[in-house]
């Protein structure tokens, strides 16, 4: 996870946001609590699906990729202890998961939940560390209902790209969702029976996490190359 700060959140629709972030004391690694705010009941990993790059449209769920590479299943995974298992069968596809982005299915699933505990409250949609990496002179916010997700994205897509939004979170505060640009899992906060409605979906492969839960590439322990995170 890359953490570059070169703007003031003071004023902005973030600030509220970023005020709750951070860690209680240094360590190897990031954290859920550097991701989502403090303060929630709950927090949930879900995990952004394995493409293929063949153009089929199919997909794999981390969980068979895990038993492919016969490795646990477990909240901390990263995707670099899936790697090398299935990506190089000859005559087969590429199986990819994309960064700062939840595959549809997933997104579509993980904002039907959401509407049953928003109703018709307005949602924020925030683009922060991407909006800074293609050039914008401040996060970039959007204010509209949740049902018109989709259009928001296409709608700011030429000055972030297609990633996002990194942050989404209706006027109540009441769940907060990232997907951090760099990373290859969506974080969620919100209430308990919130969570439970995320993790009973059977659309999104979802497990429970904790402020505390390691986000990174090497979360696991993967051994990192020299000069990497």
């Amino acid at each position: 996870m890359t953490k570059i700060s070169e703007w003031v959140y003071e004023g902005t629709e973030l600030a509220w946001l970023q005020e709750r972030l951070g860690r209680a004391e240094p360590g190897p690694g990031h954290l859920v609590s550097e991701l989502v705010p403090s303060g929630f009941e709950a927090y949930v990993r879900i995990f952004h699906r394995f493409e293929a790059t063949d153009g089929s449209g199919r997909s794999l769920r981390w969980r068979a990729r895990a038993e492919t590479a016969g490795v646990a299943f477990h909240a901390e995974l990263s995707h670099w202890s899936l790697r090398d298992h299935g990506d190089s069968n000859p005559g087969g596809p590429l199986w990819l998961t994309e960064a700062g982005a939840l595959d549809d299915h997933s997104r579509q699933a993980l904002a039907r939940v959401l509407a049953g505990v928003a109703g018709d409250q307005a949602v924020w949609f925030a683009y922060d560390l991407a909006a800074l990496c293609w050039g914008e002179e401040e996060p970039l916010v959007r204010r509209s209902p949740l049902a018109h997700l989709e259009a928001v994205r296409e709608a700011v897509a030429d000055r972030v790209g297609t990633s996002g939004p990194e942050f989404w979170w209706p006027q109540d505060r009441s769940w907060v969702v990232t997907s951090d640009y760099d990373l290859v899992s969506t974080y969620v906060g919100c209430s308990a029976e919130t969570a439970e409605q995320l993790l009973e979906d059977e659309v999104l492969e979802a497990l429970p996490v904790t402020p505390r839960t390691r986000v990174d590439w090497y979360a696991d322990h993967v051994t990192p190359p020299h000069g990497t995170r």
